[in-house]
């Protein structure tokens, strides 16, 4: 396990990869994880649907509006030679939760990103602990992110569209802006200071230059790119269960944990 668990690389930021983290690690500690092959969108515009019913402690307008602010804080990173190529937008309430799917050619990613609030029940592991969850579907091959989606544990915990959030409670706006990082391929971050670490701090809404220079190498402006998004050809396998990746510290830290997990395509 010393080998395994051994320090990876210097920067804060880290990737989600095709290779699953083996439970327990701890990128704060041991560095990234970066076996596998990292995962991008090969597309430059990628669009979420909020589920209409939204959630009895957040309305479907407020939540709108929360979900606009974190996209944008992403949406508006910056690198050197331009804007990262890449945009994630509201595509509008959809009424229900689409299928999931199994293969690429299933993968429609106006039919399956979507944002939940899961009011009635939390259907995952630790929901004490967990906030939110960001599900990706990728191909093994490549490391092509098919389709996304994103939950918040509101059955478990109070959680509030205002900033900041009144004690005893959390911010969705803390909560999505983190949960997009995911969405948009990047792992956990091995800095506190980040919006990508794995726990959570109260208003934790404005990226630090590590999540936007995380942000530029999956996504380099257009005019400098190097393969990095390319390539459609992969082959594929269905989608499991999901792989669990949280890559969550196992000290005793009181406060929750931000998870995402992976599904293989």
């Amino acid at each position: 396990m010393a080998a395994v668990l051994a320090p990876r690389i210097g920067h804060a930021y880290c990737r989600t990869t095709t290779s699953a983290v083996p439970n327990g690690y701890d990128p704060s500690a041991n560095g990234c994880w970066t076996d596998g092959i990292p995962l991008a969108w090969h597309q430059s515009r990628v669009p979420i649907g909020l589920i209409s019913a939204a959630s009895s402690q957040i309305s479907l307008a407020d939540a709108t509006r929360v979900e606009h602010l974190a996209l944008a804080a992403w949406n508006q990173v910056t690198c050197t030679g331009g804007h990262a190529n890449i945009q994630v937008y509201d595509d509008g309430p959809i009424a229900q939760i689409p299928s999931a799917c199994a293969s690429s050619d299933a993968c429609d990613a106006a039919g399956h990103d979507y944002l939940v609030f899961d009011d009635s029940g939390w259907p995952h592991d630790d929901p004490t602990n967990a906030l939110g969850l960001t599900t990706v579907t990728f191909g093994v091959d490549d490391g092509r992110i098919f389709s996304a989606y994103t939950e918040i544990n509101t059955a478990e915990h109070p959680i509030v569209a205002q900033e900041p959030p009144p004690q005893g409670s959390y911010d969705l706006q803390g909560i999505l802006t983190h949960e997009t990082g995911h969405f948009l391929g990047l792992a956990h971050a091995t800095e506190s200071t980040s919006v990508m670490y794995a726990y959570y701090r109260p208003g934790a809404i404005e990226l630090t230059p590590d999540d936007e220079q995380g942000l530029c190498a999956i996504y380099p402006p257009a005019s400098s790119q190097s393969g990095t998004g390319g390539g459609d050809g992969c082959s594929v396998r269905p989608a499991g269960s999901g792989d669990d990746a949280s890559g969550a510290a196992a000290a005793a830290i009181l406060a929750l944990l931000m998870l995402r997990r992976t599904r293989r395509a």
